[in-house]
């Protein structure tokens, strides 16, 4: 063997030698890292779970009957579960899943439903939710003793209109228990929408025997109520915070991993923003450009951003000694600068509102706004010069045709630094563009709920958000039977138009009929004002992981967790 032969055969053995360890090291490398990352994974999701926001105001009641506003909303959201549920696809849109009906079916006429109740879902102290619970939350919304204002969403429902009225029996209304797991709904005529209906507040099953124990207090208190959703009501301190906690019960508990949900009320924003920024918080709005920028400078949270399905607008009582006239009250509307508005108020972050029914609300699978051109813009056209239209208004009534004569109250549901601006601003520009004099009142929201249903009010400033994705939510709630806002206007020919369109499911026939009923509102009679849609625009910590909210039920958890907060 020659020594390059020498050399060649050392280098090989050599090699082989160093090939072998490394592929020791790398298989034992390997095994420590997978070990090492399964551990990672288990340590991966916080011990902590524990997740915290805002309630923005104190709701009036969590009594699923006579609950009106969103506040409430959140609150039973979480504690409640009706027939249908639903959740947000990935780009958010909303889609309807089971819960607690495991399945239905809708006969060939569109008329009828039947739920099949799953057998798993109990009450939070154990007693199964049967079909007697629902038939009794919703005849108990539907019954007028009880005076809910929401009782008109039910309406679809054969015979419900006439009961709720008081011009039919109980007996027809087209809710039967079948039996203890199958509840059938009968609908006067088929209704698009209802399978949205079915995850809303007026479709939530009630314990008779917990609502007849508390009586006229049902919905007060933290423990004056009965859960069979994924979380309890551990407390609620008035005006301060409610508190959540998961329900070991829930028949799909699994999928909730938050084990507690807080939900500060705190009105000031300046207050909620710096609770958001410090960590006290982990989500909540902002519109602010000041705090929205240092929100995305931190690097440390995520912007969830979105149509809400609301319109902000201005409501007038009809009896009031000025608004009680058409024009008057088109004059208010026309002066509003809502472009301004927007930018003044929410920094650009909304959108001017020139008709009621919000963008992002479909007709089918086309949006509203895309079919029908908004009326106010039309009405603008034929009215250049809203101080004109007030001085008509004020002639016709007899009053003194000097608008600075004029003097109206303008009631806000609030009390805190930013309510007060927007009052100042329009005082402001109801004084330049039509020279009138505006007060300001400030109150609380329930309070101002009190005051709407009694008509103690000559305008005052007001939200909508719609119940479910249909025109109608923005529209039937004006019809003379719905109350569940206070302006004491009337019109026969807008309720038949509301009447008609829930007779057939042509959605080209009620385009029609939505566009006639919205130009009365607000073109014709002049009945709100709107000024601008509504968008969503939330900061959530980063660490907070798969929030995806559905638009008209952005209060579900399913799936949330935390993760890298510790």
């Amino acid at each position: 063997m020659n020594i390059e032969t020498l050399y060649v055969f050392i280098f090989t053995k050599i090699m082989k030698r160093i090939i072998f360890l490394l592929s020791l090291i790398f298989l034992f490398s390997c095994g420590n890292y997978e070990e090492k990352k399964e551990n990672f994974k288990e340590k991966k999701i916080d011990k902590n779970q524990e997740f915290t926001t805002f309630l923005t105001a104190e709701p009036r009641t969590i009594d699923s009957s006579r609950g009106t506003d969103s506040y409430s909303a959140e609150i039973l959201s979480l504690t409640n579960e009706g027939l249908i549920g639903t959740e947000a696809t990935k780009d958010g849109a909303d889609k309807l899943v089971p819960a607690g009906a495991e399945s239905w079916k809708v006969s060939e006429d569109k008329k009828v439903w039947t739920f099949n109740l799953r057998k798993d879902a109990v009450w939070a102290d154990g007693k199964p939710v049967k079909s007697e619970d629902y038939y009794y939350g919703i005849t108990r919304t539907l019954n007028p003793k009880v005076g809910s204002t929401y009782a008109f969403l039910s309406y679809p429902i054969k015979g419900a209109k006439a009961y709720n009225l008081g011009k039919g029996k109980l007996e027809d209304v087209g809710v039967k228990v079948l039996d203890d797991y199958t509840l059938e709904i009968t609908l006067d005529n088929p209704t698009t929408y209802f399978g949205q209906l079915c995850y809303f507040r007026t479709m939530y099953p009630l314990r008779k025997d917990i609502v007849e124990k508390y009586g006229e207090s049902y919905g007060s208190e933290a423990s004056q109520i009965m859960a069979n959703g994924p979380y309890l009501l551990k407390e609620w301190v008035h005006n301060s915070k409610v508190t959540f906690e998961k329900n070991p019960k829930y028949w799909n508990e699994k999928e909730f991993k938050l084990d507690r949900i807080n939900m500060l009320i705190v009105r000031d924003e300046n207050s909620r923003m710096n609770l958001i920024m410090n960590g006290q918080v982990d989500m909540g709005a902002a519109n602010k450009p000041e705090w929205i920028n240092q929100f995305m400078k931190s690097g440390d949270f995520i912007n969830i951003k979105r149509y809400a399905l609301g319109t902000n607008y201005n409501l007038f009582n009809t009896k009031n000694e000025y608004f009680k006239n058409a024009k008057i009250r088109k004059a208010f509307i026309l002066a509003v600068d809502r472009e301004e508005l927007n930018k003044v108020m929410f920094n650009g972050t909304f959108e001017p509102a020139y008709g009621f029914v919000s963008k992002g609300i479909l007709l089918g699978d086309k949006e509203y706004r895309t079919l029908v051109p908004e009326p106010l813009k039309k009405l603008a056209e034929e009215n250049k010069d809203p101080k004109a239209l007030l001085i008509e208004g004020l002639k016709e009534l007899g009053k003194s045709p000097d608008p600075s004569q004029m003097t109206v109250t303008y009631l806000s549901s609030g009390t805190d630094s930013w309510a007060r601006k927007y009052s100042e601003f329009m005082q402001q520009m109801y004084k330049t563009k039509l020279g009138v004099n505006i007060k300001a009142e400030f109150v609380e929201w329930p309070v101002y709920q009190k005051r709407n249903q009694e008509l103690d009010y000559d305008m005052g400033g007001q939200g909508w958000t719609g119940d479910y994705n249909d025109p109608n939510t923005f529209l039937d709630m004006w019809v003379s039977s719905a109350g569940i806002v206070q302006n004491s206007w009337k019109n026969e020919k807008y309720d038949k138009l509301i009447e008609q369109s829930a007779l057939t499911a042509d959605n080209k026939e009620r385009e029609e009929l939505f566009k006639q009923a919205e130009e009365i509102l607000l073109c014709e009679e002049g009945v709100i004002s709107p000024t601008l849609y509504r968008t969503i625009n939330r900061y959530c910590r980063k660490y907070v992981k798969n929030y995806n909210p559905a638009t008209l039920a952005p209060y579900n958890y399913k799936g949330v967790y935390i993760e890298g907060r510790e």
